[in-house]
């Protein structure tokens, strides 16, 4: 190579190589002459890796590609020399590019490791080992040339200044100036990710100043500070920029290793923190949000601190208890105990006015214990079996104690999810629901009345029926008396026919006063009374209300009664009431519509969890139009009807958790269906 630049690399002492991008040689120096023993005629234009017979453990070709990814590589290689003798040889490679950004040359440089001493190949392989983990650690680590910032911080003592720190506050623009002095000598490939948009060689040679915003050099003068207090390290939180103009935050470390002493220069570790960051920002709004939405619904709202309750449950868990239940049986005192554990951490204005407090302090702190009244504990102990079981919500009604001591009836509702779980916390709401407490009593006492009057309004319907059933004992009770009247006449009575006759008048006496007690019970308007029946039995008393009028129509009655149902728990004269409504309603459209043969089947049947009632009839069904409003007040076909009868039955079988529906039979003839769950 003529000229200065030739001269300058013939005499490196290291062995210097230029090759284009496909590896063919295109300047060999002396010291690559000397190493490797071929001349620079038989390199020139030559491919370097096939003449050198190189090789690595890492194949050549995947070398070359990281090359170009990279924009360098060292390391070493084991190559052949024209003698025939395979030597180790340290390099360096690095590409060089146009001005296109295109590679247009690599340029090794390159050292003979074969005959190095043992001390040598040590502290080459220390210095390995600090390259492989300086390049492998996740963070952003730079070596910074700290000599010229050391020379001026030194200068700044022996000038006289005392209060460095001070001096720094007043004059800024000294920081400025060491961060232009301080000298980027190198950075792993972390570093050029985070911040050289992959472009190492704008990184390495280059100042710190780009990469410190203004706000945020008071964190670089506190690194001074450390410096000149020879502490070891130095930790911040802070911003930094990229050679691109983006912020990012970061965790920014500066160390001063005692193996860098004599070269000047100083180890950085930056962390980017900016996933971090934004993840607690997020969390800090998502909780400013929380906090506005809780303080802004109307529903009071409880935030209940349940570390201790959870503490509790945990030491149960931890000792094998899976049927808290069970453990709440056999210790009485526990749930107390558990609610003692569980406090009110924070409160709405809408809990503070529920509760009639004055303000939040006054709620804030107590256990829950003060408003759950004992009546209520059944409650709270469900929600706690439902939390033991992982559960994430419950919700029943009940009933709490206010601050002056009132009752309150609520909607109790509770969040248990998981994240809550996590901060030892519960969300808890109250819905007051004591105004449609009162007017769903108020409806209920209505529907009685209603009921009440649809019974006596049956009653009346069934006024022959009633008569004739009364009759019956009444009669035989006067021919018995008649019976006896003449055996006493006789001079001397047969006393045994005079004890049958009069066991004869008790059996219809009772007989007359049990249909007393029937009409009496379903033309009374007391409270509804559910008790354990059995389904069977209902149907068999309901039928004898209906025993005239189905003789008097000429109607055939079936009953098809599954043997072995379960009992219902329900109210005998109310579930009595829905089934001669429904047959008198079978009946009279069946007389309406003149079936030649009207017949009335009765079943039941047991289901999935609840009873199936069914009664059908031989009548014309129930037209498209009418059907869907069957069960609606005051809709009705009869001329004289009021349409309350139907309505009624529906909410008498709501009220009892079934369900009741109407349908035609394909055959002919409607079906009436209605369910009822089975007793607990």
């Amino acid at each position: 190579m003529p000229g200065l630049l030739g001269a300058v690399v013939n005499g490196a002492a290291e062995s210097v190589i230029v090759r284009d991008p496909s590896g063919r040689v295109l300047l060999w120096n002396k010291a690559s002459e000397a190493l490797y023993g071929f001349s620079r005629e038989a390199m020139l234009g030559r491919h370097l890796h096939d003449r050198l017979n190189a090789h690595h453990p890492t194949t050549i070709t995947g070398l070359e590609q990281h090359l170009l990814e990279q924009g360098h590589w060292e390391g070493e290689l084991k190559r052949t020399t024209a003698s025939g003798e395979e030597r180790r040889v340290e390099v360096r490679w690095t590409v060089l590019r146009g001005p296109e950004g295109h590679p247009a040359a690599i340029i090794e440089y390159g050292r003979d490791t074969t005959r190095l001493s043992v001390i040598e190949l040590e502290s080459r392989l220390q210095a390995h080992r600090y390259r492989n983990l300086f390049q492998a650690m996740a963070a952003a680590f730079w070596e910074i040339d700290f000599s010229e910032v050391s020379r001026m911080l030194a200068q700044l003592i022996h000038g006289g200044v005392k209060d460095v720190r001070g001096y720094f506050e007043a004059h800024p623009e000294f920081i400025d100036a060491t961060l232009a002095a301080a000298r980027v000598v190198d950075v792993n490939d972390k570093s050029v990710a985070l911040f050289g948009d992959g472009r190492r060689e704008d990184i390495i040679g280059g100042s710190l100043e780009p990469y410190w915003p203004p706000e945020s050099r008071h964190v670089y003068a506190e690194s001074l500070l450390a410096a000149l207090d020879r502490l070891p390290h130095l930790s911040r939180e802070t911003r930094l920029t990229t050679l691109g103009g983006r912020k990012i935050d970061a965790l920014f470390t500066v160390c001063w290793p005692s193996g860098h002493h004599g070269r000047g220069t100083v180890l950085i570790g930056i962390i980017d923190l900016s996933d971090r960051v934004a993840a607690e920002q997020e969390v800090r709004a998502s909780e400013l949000r929380f906090r506005q939405l809780f303080q802004a619904m109307s529903t009071a709202l409880f935030q209940i601190n349940t570390t201790r309750q959870r503490a509790l449950l945990a030491e149960l868990e931890a000792r094998g208890v899976e049927d808290l239940a069970a453990y709440f049986d056999s210790h009485p005192g526990f749930l107390l105990t558990c609610m003692d554990a569980m406090t009110i951490d924070d409160v709405n204005e809408a809990a503070v006015h529920l509760m009639g407090a004055r303000d939040r302090s006054e709620l804030v702190g107590q256990p829950v214990t003060r408003f759950w009244p004992p009546s209520s504990h059944p409650v709270i102990r469900r929600s706690l079996l439902s939390s033991y079981r992982k559960q994430t919500s419950f919700e029943e009604e009940t009933v709490h104690y206010r601050l002056d001591g009132s009752e309150l009836n609520t909607l109790f509702t509770l969040n248990d999810s998981p994240e809550l779980r996590a901060r030892g916390m519960v969300l808890v709401g109250l819905t007051d629901i004591t105004e449609r407490e009162a007017a769903q009593k108020a409806l209920r006492q209505v529907q009685s009345e209603f009921a009440h009057a649809s019974r006596l309004s049956m009653l009346g319907e069934l006024t022959a029926s009633i008569a004739h059933e009364v009759n019956q004992p009444l009669a035989a009770i006067a021919a018995h008396g008649a019976a006896a009247t003449r055996w006493l006449s006789r001079p001397e009575p047969d006393l045994d026919e005079l004890r049958a006759i009069n066991a004869n008048m008790v059996s219809d006496a009772r007989r007359a006063a049990d249909i007393i007690a029937r009409l009496r019970a379903m033309a009374s308007n007391k409270a509804s009374e559910r008790q354990r029946l059995s389904p069977n039995l209902v149907i068999e008393e309901a039928v004898r209300f209906l025993h005239h009028e189905l003789m008097a129509h000429e109607v055939e009655l079936r009953l098809e009664l599954a043997d072995g149902l379960p009992d219902i728990e329900a109210d005998r004269v109310q579930l009595q009431q829905i089934i001669v409504n429904l047959a008198l309603n079978a009946m009279q459209e069946m007389k309406r519509a003149c079936c030649p043969r009207p017949r009335l089947k009765l079943r039941t049947l047991a289901g999935d969890g609840e009873l199936r009632f069914e009664l059908e009839d031989s009548g014309p069904g129930i037209p498209p139009q009418h059907h869907d409003r069957l069960f609606q007040s005051f809709f009705t076909t009869k001329a004289a009807g009021l349409g309350l009868g139907l309505s009624i039955c529906r909410n008498i079988i709501e009220a009892h958790g079934g369900r009741i529906w109407a349908e035609n039979i394909p055959s002919g003839g409607a079906r009436f269906v209605f369910t009822l769950p089975i007793a607990g």
